[in-house]
């Protein structure tokens, strides 16, 4: 296993046995008949930092990894979204929250034991509608303002990020 996943044993598209090659300046897998390379890619990741009345969202997560823990909303993005949809998209799922993006906040590469190496988007939005409600994998949404941050925050991207909007919001106190 490399990269966290098992590679093509057999090519996808004409099923001869691939073997390991150098090319695009490293090992890959590589189908010798047709000439295929698999690229293991990065999963993709999207979320949301979004704020309502000076507090921002937060959902407790209901499955692992970091399951208890509080996080911005966020997951996968889809084959057929923009980060930017993906992002809007989770963030109604898992807190029933309709929202606005306003900026990008951050972009940054993890890695997980569970799924590989990947790269999160998070933006910045505003709550325009909806009732909050938990959702998809989230067991519980809240609001906190800056002093009220709960201390068990899962992921390093969302860590950075809160503490980066703390400090924005107590810069002025």
């Amino acid at each position: 296993m490399r990269d966290g996943r098992e590679p093509y044993a057999y090519c996808p598209y004409c099923r001869a046995e691939m073997q390991d090659n150098f090319v695009f300046g490293r090992t890959r897998r590589v189908c010798p008949e047709c000439g295929f390379v698999h690229f293991v890619d990065p999963k993709v990741g999207a979320g949301v930092l979004a704020e309502q009345n000076g507090k921002v969202v937060l959902v407790r997560r209901g499955v692992v990894p970091a399951i208890g823990s509080w996080c911005l909303p966020s997951g996968f993005v889809e084959y057929d979204e923009s980060p930017a949809e993906a992002a809007v998209r989770e963030c109604l799922e898992e807190t029933g929250l309709q929202v606005r993006l306003t900026g990008l906040l951050d972009v940054t590469q993890y890695v997980s034991e569970l799924r590989g190496p990947g790269i999160i988007i998070l933006y910045r939005a505003q709550v325009v509608g909806g009732e909050p409600r938990p959702g998809d994998d989230a067991s519980e949404v809240g609001f906190f303002g800056p002093h009220e941050l709960p201390a068990d925050i899962a992921f390093p991207s969302n860590r950075r990020a809160l503490a980066r909007w703390r400090e924005e919001m107590t810069s002025g106190e």
